[in-house]
């Protein structure tokens, strides 16, 4: 995560925290009042209860006649309901009476259960005639405020009806001190609120640094200590972010850096390591991404900002600041070169493993012719992209598609024991193309089955001629695809004697998908003799789970681990684990990109089966006869 998206998350939470607090602080007044509305409400619904309960039992207890009749006439159930209703009466529910409404519309008393101040049988009451009248007329239940000089008081009218007519009107006068109460009981929760959200905001405040100080270590984790360049740890996180599409690929190697250690010894080595990092960092612009990617090895990710000679031009900068560039160890003057390979479309490659592999043999290229140079694919002047599909199409056409053969030596008897099959294009001028730039063209498409075929074709025969062992690379999409598996199937069963010398190098960066088909198609496959190899492991999706669902009879360990061997302990101790597991389970292990002689005697410490690399052999046209 880069700083200013760091800055902007912090910010983010920031003003949450506050808008939060400033939020909950002035919801107080609302929750208070919120809080006085609900205590009314509750102490209405249970004043509803008592009245209803009461109406029904003057109800039950008189006849059908007038019910201010028979309570006028008879005073042993004028009683009887005194007594009925003044249970309900407290110090808060202190006056509880029934007022019937004379001929003038003057109220008086038919029956008092009050706590006090009894009124006497027809003794008129001074009350809020509006609203008595109301509850009189529309036989609904009112409910009204009123104060006195101590307290302010409500009263809860119900009218009790008797067939249709309003006979008279159970009242209900209390005064609850609850709500002051409890507001006298909440009011310090405002100074404990305050302390609380202080006490929040304090530890929001040590998340963030505590939150910060994570992001620190972690970004000093992404940086080399030598260096200060970026990690290859980094690089993953970094590949995950961005999008690769809008840089170009610089691969660069310090020349002769073991004579450097040799001669004046790895102190005099990390001075020139640190120095030309200094350099570089100075060159490049602020767009671009420095990375060590392993030893003398240094990866620069160019923004392009639509400048398609971008690179070439940060490479030569680079090359010529380095050269003139002199370093001081202990007196002594150490001057450097360097050889870069430049990959100008990533883009247009399947992975990004793939794009910086190819930028890493440009830089081989240009190591193999002298060093201290710049080398990248040569493309016409309109032609900025891949191979065009007519380009493909006219290549097929011409018969102009071959297989190089790469060697595969033994690590114990450093003699040839097989070949890995490596397609190639050959133009009309006779340049010759790799995949990389013709390949992901044509994938899913008629061209790509019938490149298969002619790879497939071309191996058989020169397993016929010459009975060597040769390997082939397929995607796991291409077992699962049904054209390209019958295709081979047929092969396989036309050269049937063959197929045991056969190996299938499954790219184990794709992604498998539909497993339970693919285990099935490849234990086919085995059945005729083939063997199944796992290419570049370590650098991709399957990793081990892959052992527990195919039958993998050889690893090829990714070449970005190999090259690696002679300057990280970690990469060493990687390989040197996955060689052990694959003894384990009776697996034959490959070394592949042995590129220099430090990695071929750093690979040679480890116990692998076989070796393969450029610095060994490169792809030819022809294996020779032995």
């Amino acid at each position: 995560m880069s700083f200013k998206k760091f800055t902007k998350i912090y910010a983010a939470i920031m003003l949450i925290i506050f808008a939060t607090f400033v939020y909950m602080y002035f919801s107080i007044d609302t929750i208070k009042k919120d809080l006085d509305t609900n205590i009314d409400k509750l102490i209405i619904n249970l004043t509803r209860g008592f009245v209803n309960n009461i109406d029904k039992n003057i109800k039950n207890s008189i006849s059908k006649d007038s019910i201010v009749e028979q309570l006028h006439s008879d005073s042993k159930l004028r009683k009887y309901i005194e007594n009925i209703i003044s249970t309900i009466s407290t110090d808060s529910l202190q006056y509880v009476y029934i007022l019937y409404r004379d001929k003038n519309g003057v109220y008086r008393y038919l029956v008092d259960g009050s706590f006090k101040d009894r009124g006497e049988l027809d003794q008129p009451l001074n009350v809020k005639q509006e609203e008595w009248d109301r509850a009189y007329k529309t036989k609904k239940d009112r409910v009204f405020y009123q104060k006195d000089i101590d307290m302010l008081w409500t009263t809860y009218l119900h009218p009790i009806v008797q067939d249709g007519k309003t006979e008279a009107i159970l009242a209900i006068d209390f005064s609850f001190n609850l709500k002051n109460k409890i507001k006298e009981t909440i009011k310090p929760l405002d100074i404990y609120f305050i302390f609380i959200f202080l006490a929040i905001f304090i530890l929001a405040l040590i998340f963030l640094l505590e939150l910060y100080i994570n992001y620190k270590i972690k970004q000093e984790s992404y940086i080399d200590t030598l260096t200060k360049a970026y990690n290859r740890h980094y690089l993953r996180a970094f590949l995950d972010e961005e999008n690769i599409d809008k840089y170009q690929i610089l691969m660069i190697d310090i020349d002769y850096f073991k004579k450097i250690n040799d001669n004046y010894g790895h102190k005099a080595g990390d001075v020139v390591l640190a120095g030309f990092a200094d350099v570089t960092r100075q060159t490049i612009r602020d767009g671009d991404i420095f990375f060590r990617y392993g030893g003398e090895e240094f990866l620069v990710f160019v923004e392009t900002n639509e400048n398609i000679d971008i690179a070439e031009q940060i490479a030569n900068r680079i090359k010529d600041r380095v050269e003139e560039t002199k370093f001081i160890f202990e007196d002594r003057v150490i001057q450097i070169t360097v050889s870069i390979g430049i990959n100008k479309y990533p883009k247009n490659f399947k992975s990004i493993d793939q794009a910086i592999k190819y930028a890493d043999e440009m830089l081989y290229l240009a190591k193999r012719d002298g060093r201290n140079c710049i080398r990248m694919e040569q493309k016409d002047k309109n032609s900025l992209n891949k191979l065009s599909i007519a380009e493909i199409k006219e290549a097929f056409d011409n018969n102009a598609i071959e297989c190089y053969y790469q060697p595969i030596y033994s690590k114990t008897t450093q003699k040839i024991l097989k070949y890995e099959a490596l397609v190639r294009l050959i133009q009309k001028d006779n340049k010759v193309i790799t995949p990389y730039l013709f390949l992901d063209k044509i994938f899913a498409t008629t061209l790509y089955t019938e490149l298969t075929q002619i790879v497939i074709n071309s191996v058989f025969q020169e397993i016929k001629r010459l009975n060597v062992h040769i390997s082939i690379n397929l995607n796991f999409s291409d077992i699962l695809d049904n054209k390209i598996y019958k295709l081979l199937i047929d092969s396989i069963n036309r050269y049937k004697e063959y197929a045991s010398f056969l190996t299938i190098e499954l790219l184990e960066y794709e992604k498998i998908e539909n497993i339970s088909a693919l285990r099935k198609r490849i234990y086919e496959i085995k059945s005729y003799g083939v063997s199944i190899s796992l290419d570049d492991f370590g650098s991709g999706y399957a990793n081990y789970e892959v052992f527990k669902q195919l039958p993998i009879d050889i690893i090829k360990i990714d070449g970005s681990l190999i090259k690696d061997l002679p300057n990280s302990i970690i990469s060493y101790k990687i390989v040197k684990s996955i060689i052990i597991f694959a003894k384990e389970l009776n697996i034959a292990t490959v070394a592949e990109f042995i590129h220099s002689e430090e990695v071929l005697e750093s690979a040679k410490k480890l116990d692998f089966d076989y070796l393969q690399g450029f610095y060994l052999s490169v792809p030819k046209k022809e294996i020779p006869l032995s």
